[in-house]
């Protein structure tokens, strides 16, 4: 994510800890169904404000990174109430601080759309990864068609930009995570929620060859 003010970090912090109900509703099944994938230690980047931690299997190893104090300061305060075995690192997932092969699992919901360099994010997870390791995601994309959400984004896109620290509204983040996870299945999704420019989303696993 962006460096951006303390009080776009703080905005964004609560506005996503606010949303949570929401995201539950919206991503609840497909979550379900895809943290069933994950192993025993699993990395999540972006963890941000929890939102993801009832769906891990309890006594994972949970390591989390996030860049963002404020958004850490939510996470911990819930993380006590599930069992698992939780470990937080503060910083950015373009550099991530562990040796090769480390995870069994890798985790990013909402995450590859505000980092800076996704593909330096996507070769990380790679390298982190065990042989046969499983990096599941949720994330936004562009539009693939000429539609309204299309124009929607267009319009938007600096001034979102700018508010949600980084977040890029027309990236094609499924066909970036294909090139370096060739072993990928990825479902492109319309959601008809009032977020209309963030309503096209991909959900999908990948391995690590």
């Amino acid at each position: 994510m962006e460096k951006t003010c303390g009080c776009k970090s703080k905005f964004n912090a609560v506005f996503m800890k606010n949303l949570e109900w929401y995201m539950h509703k919206v991503y609840g099944d497909f979550k379900r169904e895809l943290f069933n994938k994950l192993g025993k230690d699993v990395l999540e980047i972006g963890a941000g404000t929890g939102s993801n931690l009832p769906y891990y299997k309890p006594w994972t190893n949970l390591t989390a990174v996030e860049p963002s104090k404020d958004m850490l300061n939510f996470f911990l305060k819930k993380a006590h109430n599930y069992p698992l075995n939780i470990y937080i690192r503060e910083g950015y997932a373009e550099n991530l601080p562990f040796e090769d092969e480390t995870f069994d699992s890798v985790v990013s919901t909402l995450v590859l759309c505000s980092v800076k360099s996704p593909y330096k994010v996507l070769n990380e997870i790679k390298r982190v990864l065990k042989p046969g390791g499983t990096f599941i995601f949720i994330e936004h994309v562009k539009s693939p068609k000429d539609d309204f959400v299309a124009k929607t984004q267009d319009i938007l896109h600096k001034s979102w930009k700018w508010l949600f620290e980084g977040c890029d509204l027309k990236r094609e983040t499924g066909k970036l995570i294909s090139s370096i996870f060739p072993k990928s299945k990825i479902k492109l999704v319309k959601f008809n929620s009032p977020f209309i420019p963030v309503n096209y989303h991909i959900i999908g696993y990948a391995e690590k060859d």
